[in-house]
This record gives C-alpha cells, sequence and structure tokens, in this order.
C-alpha cells in the first residue's frame, strides 16, 4: 500500500505506541521478558532506589544535553503486535537535530505503508510530506506533481518546543525513568540500567563511560499485545537539508487547489443556500425577480468573505447565475437561480 493510502491512523497508532514504551508509560497489566545485557565478572552490580535511580538519570540527562549542544540524532526501530485491537506493525524512525543552525528533521516508516517526513525551522516554520490524496490530486490539477512538502509558516517556531513535543531526545528518555532499577558497570565505565516500571515494561537504559545515554530498550507484554521499541543516540553536528523550494508549496495555497476540486459543490451550495433566503424572505407570496436578486447577491457577498473558491453572480432572464472558474484548468460551474411563482428553481448552467 503506497503512503498516499495508508490508514492515517496506524502511523498515528505507531507513533504513539513507540513512544509510550520507550518513555516506560505504556499501561498494562502484566510482565514482560526483556532481554538482559551480557555480564562479565569484571562487572559492578548495584541496586539503585527510585530516589538513587532519579538522581542518576538527573545527571545523565544533563550530559546528553551538553553533548547534544552541537546536534545530536534518535534511530528507533518498533514493533508492535495487537491483532485483536491496532494490529501488528513494526518500523523505523530516524530523527535528526541541529540546535546551531535551529532545524529538525523526522522520518517515520511503517513497514508496508510507506513513510511520513516532516522538516522544522525555527523562526520560520513546518514542512511535511505529502501523502493526503485530495492532496495529490490538487497538486495534479495545479500542474504541481514534482512538490513533495506542503510548508506552514510560523515565525513563532522554536526547536527547543518543538522537539519537546516530537522527538525522543536522550535527556527527555533519561529524565523519563525514576522507577527502581539495577545498575550494571562495566569494566570500560559504560553501564546499564535495568528497570520495570509499576506498569510491568522492562527497560534498559545504556550509559557511555562519558555519562551519556547511548541506547535504550524497552517491551511491554499484555492481554490486549505485545510492544517493542529499541533506540540508539548519537551525539555530534547533523546535516538538516531542507526541501527545495520546486518540492514545496505554501498550506494556503494548497488548501486553495484542495478546493477547487469541490468548486462544483462550492457553487451548487451558493446557489442552493440563495434560493433558500429568497423562499424566507417571500413568506410564502410570489417571489420578485428584483427581490432573489438582492438576496442571492448578499449571500454570495457574505460568502466570498472567507471562501476558498471565490462566486460571481450575474444577471439572468427570471433571476440570477452564480459560477466559479477554477484558475488552473479555466473551467467553470454554473447554477441558475430564477423565480418561479412562489418558488425557486436551482439548475446547472
Amino acid at each position: 500500500m503506497p503512503v498516499s493510502t495508508r490508514p492515517a491512523v496506524l502511523l498515528a497508532a505507531a507513533s504513539v505506541a513507540a513512544a509510550s514504551v520507550a518513555a516506560g508509560l505504556i499501561v498494562a497489566p502484566s510482565t514482560a521478558n526483556a532481554a538482559a545485557p551480557t555480564k562479565s565478572a569484571a562487572d559492578t552490580t548495584t541496586t539503585l532506589s527510585a530516589a538513587e535511580m532519579a538522581a542518576a538519570m538527573k545527571q545523565v540527562a544533563a550530559a546528553s544535553t551538553t553533548a547534544g549542544a552541537g546536534g545530536w540524532r534518535t534511530d528507533q526501530k518498533y514493533a508492535v503486535d495487537a491483532p485483536d485491537t491496532i494490529g501488528s506493525f513494526s518500523g523505523t524512525s530516524t530523527t535528526l537535530v541541529d540546535p546551531v543552525k535551529g532545524l529538525f528533521t523526522d522520518t517515520f516508516t511503517t513497514e508496508g505503508y510507506g513513510s511520513v517526513t516532516t522538516f522544522a525551522a525555527a523562526g520560520s516554520g513546518l514542512y511535511e510530506s505529502v501523502g493526503d490524496p485530495e492532496q495529490l490530486a490538487a497538486l495534479k490539477m495545479m500542474k504541481r506533481t514534482p512538490v513533495r512538502y506542503v510548508f506552514t509558516a510560523d515565525k513563532k517556531l522554536t526547536l527547543a518546543a518543538h522537539v519537546a513535543e516530537n522527538a525522543q531526545s536522550p535527556a527527555s528518555v533519561a529524565a523519563e525513568f525514576t522507577d527502581a532499577a539495577t545498575r550494571v558497570t562495566h569494566a570500560d565505565g559504560t553501564a546499564d540500567y535495568t528497570a520495570v516500571d509499576q506498569e510491568g515494561a522492562h527497560v534498559t537504559l545504556s550509559v557511555g563511560a562519558t555519562g551519556v545515554l547511548t541506547g535504550a530498550h524497552a517491551e511491554l507484554e499484555g492481554e490486549d499485545g505485545a510492544t517493542e521499541v529499541t533506540l540508539a543516540f548519537g551525539y555530534g553536528p547533523q546535516t538538516v537539508t531542507l526541501p527545495a523550494a520546486a518540492a514545496t508549496i505554501g498550506a494556503a495555497a494548497l488548501a486553495t487547489g484542495v478546493a477547487y476540486l469541490g468548486m462544483d459543490t462550492a457553487v451548487r451550495q451558493v446557489a442552493n443556500t440563495g434560493a433558500a433566503a429568497a423562499r424566507k424572505a417571500a413568506k410564502g407570496k410570489k417571489i420578485k425577480v428584483t427581490s432573489l436578486r438582492t438576496v442571492v447577491r448578499k449571500d454570495v457577498t457574505a460568502h466570498n468573505r472567507s471562501a476558498a473558491v471565490p462566486v460571481k453572480v450575474s444577471n439572468v432572464t427570471g433571476g440570477v447565475k452564480v459560477q466559479a472558474t477554477n484558475p488552473w484548468t479555466r473551467k467553470t460551474t454554473a447554477y441558475t437561480v430564477k423565480a418561479s411563482g412562489t418558488k425557486v428553481t436551482v439548475k446547472k448552467a
């Protein structure tokens, strides 16, 4: 199934499931059997209370933030097996963050269903890959088929806020864990923290010799199915290249294109609304052509104040004609609204 026709709820569910497990937040009344880190005779095992774990992870989060000041990335693998609810699927995501230039990108892929890519530029706005069938149809109509991304301007967008809402940063993952844990310290200075949260999710956090979070693994198995997530973190400058202008369209322009796909419906609705208003104004009496024209023109004016598809109105024998022209195809759709005794007729012209 191509990305343009994938069920949107699938990616949403996968995203929520993956993010929730990675943060140890999925609720399920059961346990899981996550693979334990490999141990050696040189390892030192320490049991940490919840308070001690919180303190340790605070240090890890701080070290990770410092290490990622010039850039960082998250590579995620996820698998969800819940056939009776949201289904079974797996995939990956890759997040790159460039704090120096204020840039962000994320590609979320579900096997068999395609990918969704987003970019964010601080002080500029958000780019999202085009995949909706209506949007693709509008781009074809607009002769803009090279377009791959829709841009929404947002001068108030900040990188920190966008990352906090849309990414699994090393610092945020570390900070989430405050349950009692077991720490296994290895001879090379690296360490693994293993915990089982209150809902039964088994989590292992891997910390490098410099104190930064290098990876995380979580598994949860419950009555509704199982979920597994693996995260790998990297630190250093990241290259984020925003989409080219030729591959981008503004959100407002694309919305207008989508609106013109329904131009016939828009014009017909204006005609029917005007006809209904004319009948109401006549109060059961014979409808005067001059009155009908006045009422319909008033409705057209109101429509055009906010409509993506503006409508024109002109006089015809017995009433008016309302019409709109598609600026890309140059095709025109028109309906007549005419007085007929105590009735008003609406016909496609």
